[in-house]
């Protein structure tokens, strides 16, 4: 993380730069050692793992400054309920890997206690304190994950005893970037708890133990109450590929082509569009099942061309929206009040666009 008062300390846009710069990196290093072997049969495969690894943590970046962005300027939509503090608890422990998860003991609180929270975005900010504190924790002790009642409401403690070059204080939250590569930055993950009228504060136990401590808003309604969650469209059978006839609709011949070179194989039958008009036009001719719709389009965007086949052909299509987008709780609302089905992000590829086909709709 970058020292206090450094050039790229607050600054989100050297934050980003740098993160990118550092998870792509080793794309460059594994295309010269392919070169520099020929591109034989083993290096391309272990090139290729490397490459995919690389991607998948650029990804995840782009979407942490997406969520970063929004706290900062206190457009993140939350999907706040009653929940149970130890519901917190629990789905944090989930997201982390089998073997950071056993260095952690989960401490549930006894009584039985009530938050106003979003519990995805809850369990998020916990995973990243808890990350954060394994990344800097002496060897071999155990971070301790407890939630309690606490004097004004319950809370959760992250607790751990760090290494003396580790010094805990306020300057960890002065960043955007994840700290020790992970999920989200400690300074985003305070905006969260301060967007849910809570807290998130560090606080020292001993001159080697911190504490991250995680205050909610009292709950307003019964603690029986579960999150709300978005309801489904109508039922729709699954996509059963072989028949199926499917457009894809985006400005980028390139995204066209890749999709269409992967998805044929799989047994879809494609055609493709480059704006609105054409797409509204193989519509009419060849009555695709599928529209897979980009949103950034030239003229008439995805969301409008979404309204348009569904006043058209009704649920005869199913559409899925093609994002380029974080697909946060803005994009998913407006996609659901355009008309789409689903979403998918366009740099998850194919394969997982294969995968949600196979399910029904929502």
């Amino acid at each position: 993380m970058a020292e206090p008062g450094s050039e790229s300390d607050g600054s989100l846009l050297r934050d980003l730069a740098h993160e990118l710069r550092d998870a792509l990196s080793p794309v460059s290093a594994s295309l010269d050692l392919a070169r520099l072997r020929n591109f034989d049969a083993e290096t391309t495969r272990s090139v290729a793992e490397r490459v995919e690894r690389a991607l998948q943590r650029a990804f995840a970046t782009l979407d942490a400054f997406v969520l970063a962005e929004q706290c900062e300027q206190g457009t993140l939509e939350l999907d706040s309920a009653t929940i149970g503090v130890n519901d917190i608890l629990q789905h944090a422990r989930e997201l982390l890997e089998k073997e950071l998860r056993e260095r952690c003991v989960f401490v549930p609180c006894t009584a039985r206690s009530a938050v106003q929270a979003d519990l995805r975005r809850s369990a998020e900010v916990l995973d990243a304190l808890t990350r954060h504190a394994i990344s800097l924790a002496r060897a071999g002790s155990a971070i301790e994950v407890r939630a309690q009642a606490g004097e004004h409401g319950p809370e959760i403690h992250v607790a751990a005893r760090h290494e003396p070059q580790a010094d805990a204080g306020e300057d960890w939250f002065h960043s955007f970037r994840a700290p020790h590569r992970g999920r989200m930055a400690l300074r985003t993950a305070r905006c969260i708890m301060v967007l849910q009228q809570g807290s998130l504060e560090l606080t020292r136990a001993a001159p080697d133990r911190y504490d991250f401590v995680l205050r909610f808003a009292g709950a307003h309604r019964p603690a029986e109450m579960s999150p709300s969650r978005d309801q489904p469209r109508a039922a729709s059978p699954a996509i059963r590929p072989g028949s199926t006839r499917l457009i894809i609709v985006d400005d980028s011949a390139e995204v066209r082509r890749a999709y269409r070179e992967a998805l044929v194989p799989l047994g879809y039958t494609v055609t493709e569009a480059a704006d609105a008009q054409q797409a509204l036009s193989v519509l009419e001719a060849t009555a695709p099942q599928v529209a897979l719709i980009d949103i950034h389009l030239p003229q008439i965007n995805g969301y409008r061309l979404a309204q348009a086949i569904r006043a058209r052909a009704g649920s005869a299509v199913r559409l899925i929206m093609l994002s380029g987008m974080a697909l946060d709780a803005t994009t998913r609302r407006l996609s659901r009040e355009a008309g789409f089905d689903d979403c998918v992000d366009k740099m998850a590829g194919p394969l997982a666009l294969h995968r949600l086909l196979q399910q029904a709709p929502g």
